[in-house]
This record gives C-alpha cells, sequence and structure tokens, in this order.
C-alpha cells in the first residue's frame, strides 16, 4: 500500500488541528489546577508543546520533498 506524501501531509494538518484543540481544551477545563492534578495536567500540556513542534517540522519536510520532486520532474 503506497501513500502519497499529499495524503501523509493532510495526516499530520489534521493531526495537529487536534493536538491544538486537546490542548485548548485542557488549558481552558481547568480554572483551578489542583482539581485535574498539577502534575497530570503539566505532563499533559508539556506533551502537546513537545509533540506540535515536530508535526510542524514534519509538514515542512514534506513541502520540501514535494518541492524537490517538482523541480527534478
Amino acid at each position: 500500500m503506497e501513500v502519497s506524501a499529499g495524503e501523509v501531509k493532510e495526516y499530520f494538518e489534521d493531526l495537529k488541528k487536534v493536538v491544538l484543540d486537546r490542548q485548548s481544551y485542557w488549558e481552558e477545563i481547568d480554572p483551578k489546577p489542583h482539581a485535574v492534578g498539577v502534575l497530570i495536567r503539566r505532563k499533559r500540556l508539556s506533551w502537546y508543546e513537545e509533540i506540535l513542534p515536530k508535526i510542524e517540522e514534519t509538514i515542512e519536510m514534506l513541502e520540501d520533498i514535494k518541492d524537490k520532486r517538482n523541480y527534478i520532474e
């Protein structure tokens, strides 16, 4: 099964939207951080902060691959 670069890029863009939605949800839901647990909440938010740059980097890499492929052809 072969997947095109466009499909992969679309997947990562959708994933980025989901991660941003979840991050904003956890930032809004808890005006009192102790209600969920400070460490659990912080761990969850730090994961989002860690994964978002990687998703954006992957999207940029896919755009570079597409540009190089177009240049070669």
